[in-house]
């Protein structure tokens, strides 16, 4: 199965992320597990950022991963932090 964990940061000014750390995080080694990494900034406000952290795994960690919640904690630092887990909802087989 895959999931997903999104976290948004909006700052209160452009910039107080390092190139150095948004690379990083972009650059997280695809696994077995980890299959995406990707930093992506707000089309209109330039002081908000996305991370996309896209999982395959049996079944999504309703909490989160480790790593999301390392990230959350870290970039709290920064500005304001919204975090969830998203899994693909499947309908139900139709009936015969």
């Amino acid at each position: 199965m895959e999931w997903l964990e999104i976290i948004k940061l909006r700052t209160d000014g452009p910039g107080p992320l390092s190139d150095e750390l948004l690379e990083q995080i972009a650059s997280f080694p695809e696994s077995e597990v980890l299959a995406e990494a990707r930093v992506y900034a707000h089309g209109a406000v330039s002081n908000d950022l996305m991370i996309l952290l896209r999982w395959r795994s049996e079944k999504p960690q309703p909490w989160g991963s480790d790593v999301a919640q390392g990230l959350s904690r870290e970039l709290k630092r920064y500005g304001l932090v919204d975090y969830s887990v998203w899994y693909e909802k499947k309908s139900p087989p139709a009936p015969i």
